[in-house]
């Protein structure tokens, strides 16, 4: 599994129920990664996106106790109630991990950590404090650094994080 999200020198990636940044090359830097895979969320996340629905070209799970089976139709998503039941649907649609995105928010990164091998993090140096964050990356992972681009006012570079399993 994997996670991906545009994180702040503070640890921030959102406010107000919606992203801090906004960066073209962020955005198409996910829309390459998760197009035609499947992407995990929590009930907010897919709230902040367009229309409310799923994204386009994807397979998505929200992870939410609060969600009705029919918001989840007209939403168009597979709701799941929890981190055991998105683990056994995945299996049963024979969806390979590498092929899962957690895409957010605060809880859902907390949650679902543990089962990532690889993180994708837009590492935006900037300190504007935002509402919502990225958990803390476990002592296993190893950075890759990206290298630091500029654009729409921010430096921020594409890191990788990978597992190191012993």
């Amino acid at each position: 599994m994997n996670a991906i999200a545009a994180v702040n020198a503070l640890q921030y990636i959102g406010k107000q129920g919606d992203l801090l940044y906004s960066i073209k090359e962020d955005m198409a830097f996910f829309v390459a990664k998760t197009r035609g895979k499947t992407v995990v969320m929590g009930r907010k996340t897919l709230l902040s996106l367009p229309a409310g629905k799923g994204l386009k070209g994807r397979k998505n799970f929200v992870l939410s106790r609060a969600m009705s089976e029919a918001e989840a139709k007209e939403r168009e998503v597979t709701v799941v109630r929890s981190t055991e039941a998105l683990l056994a649907a995945l299996k049963e649609a024979g969806i390979p991990s590498e092929e899962v995105f957690v895409i957010g928010g605060s809880e859902i990164y907390k949650e679902l950590l543990p089962y990532c091998d690889t993180l994708y993090i837009t590492r935006v140096e900037d300190k504007t404090v935002g509402d919502v964050s990225f958990p803390d990356i476990p002592s296993d992972f190893s950075l890759i650094k990206g290298e630091t681009k500029h654009s729409d006012g921010f430096d921020y570079s594409f890191d990788t994080y990978v597992r190191q399993h012993s």
